[in-house]
């Protein structure tokens, strides 16, 4: 296997990954963007009992611009399902929660879709899926630091 064909092979696999996530969301009729705000709300209260979400934590998890994020919570506004409220202890915060019927839809949403998850996880050992997590960073690293060494000859050389 040449090493483009195993890039080629990563990335194809990536994209499947979220091939799938975006089918659900799709069948839930919504985009996989959309979906995401119900999962890291629904992961958070799970986790951390924290049912909130700020919009730019959204933007820095997503790796979406801030005006996407906006557009798209202000659609989920206009379901009733999330709502927005400035963050007391910073004011220029602004935090996503779910409202109680958003809860019950995140619920119902988002709880078989962490089920299937973990069925898919379920038929991995540990070792395997220790393994699957750490050669995805070591492979994203890699591939970061490759990137940034281009950058940065590219910004010094019109620097020059």
């Amino acid at each position: 296997m040449t090493k483009r064909e195993r890039v080629d092979g990563i990335y194809e696999a990536i994209q499947k990954v979220n091939q799938v996530y975006g089918k659900w969301a799709s069948a839930h009729g919504m985009t996989l963007y959309e979906m995401q705000i119900y999962y890291r709300i629904m992961e958070r209260s799970l986790q951390k009992e924290q049912a909130y979400i700020t919009q730019k934590e959204l933007c820095d998890e997503l790796d979406a611009p801030k005006t996407s994020i906006n557009s798209i919570i202000k659609r989920q506004l206009k379901t009733g399902y999330i709502e927005m409220e400035v963050n007391p202890a910073k004011r220029r915060e602004k935090i996503i929660s779910l409202t109680e019927t958003g809860k019950q839809y995140a619920r119902e949403l988002i709880l078989p879709l962490f089920q299937s998850e973990e069925e898919a996880a379920a038929q991995f050992t540990e070792q395997e899926m220790t393994e699957v997590i750490r050669m995805q960073e070591k492979f994203a690293d890699a591939l970061a630091k490759s990137m940034e060494e281009k950058v940065s000859i590219v910004h010094n050389l019109s620097a020059s």
